[in-house]
């Protein structure tokens, strides 16, 4: 499909549309995109020196770190039902 056969179907599929919401969607989409790729687009931009810090700290992270293993759960919960 051409570029041109593309935009025009875009076009009509836009004007027979009278979902607002897929429209904000589309829109949302496309000015996202838009600027994504005409800079260097940073979604973290607003993000102060800080958090972008510890978000960074958080995103390298040992996924495990903070899980325990199912028997240790069972045990866990069989405190907790015991107590009730």
């Amino acid at each position: 499909m051409s570029k041109e056969d593309l935009k025009k179907e875009l076009h009509h599929l836009i004007d027979t549309t009278d979902d607002e919401e897929l429209l904000n969607i589309v829109k949302e989409d496309f000015v996202a995109y838009q600027t994504k790729a005409n800079k260097n687009f940073d979604d973290l931009s607003d993000l102060s020196h800080e958090d972008r810090a510890e978000l960074e700290e958080l995103a390298e992270e040992d996924p495990d770190k903070d899980t325990i293993s199912f028997e240790e759960l069972k045990k866990e919960m069989n405190k907790w039902v015991s107590k009730l």
